[in-house]
């Protein structure tokens, strides 16, 4: 069986961003402290952002998706990918990256 991905990721996303159900998970915060991504930066870049379908994956669970996105916030200083799914009423952010940094080793 296979599961079909959400057409309008991105538009769900900044719904979900505007109703104040984008919640970053307890791992994405962690991330996004270490990486210095303020939840203003990822809510900015939602309005540039583009979909990387190839980082898509099925969920543990084999019921929906995990969506990627990237963008830059406003300043462009930050090239931003999030990791999303969506959990009802809530979109949950599981990973961040800063795409203009280096990972730690």
């Amino acid at each position: 069986m296979s599961i079909q991905k959400n057409p309008s990721v991105i538009q769900k996303v900044i719904e979900a961003s505007e109703k104040g159900c984008l919640i970053p998970s307890f791992h994405a915060e962690k991330q996004m402290n270490a990486r210095d991504v303020q939840m203003s930066d990822i809510e900015e870049m939602l309005y540039r952002a583009s979909r990387e379908e190839i980082k898509d994956q099925i969920r543990d669970d084999g019921k929906d998706w995990k969506y990627a996105l990237r963008g830059t916030n406003d300043n462009g200083d930050k090239d931003i990918r999030i990791i999303v799914v969506f959990n009802e009423p809530e979109t949950l952010i599981i990973t961040v990256i800063d795409k203009d940094k280096k990972e730690d080793r």
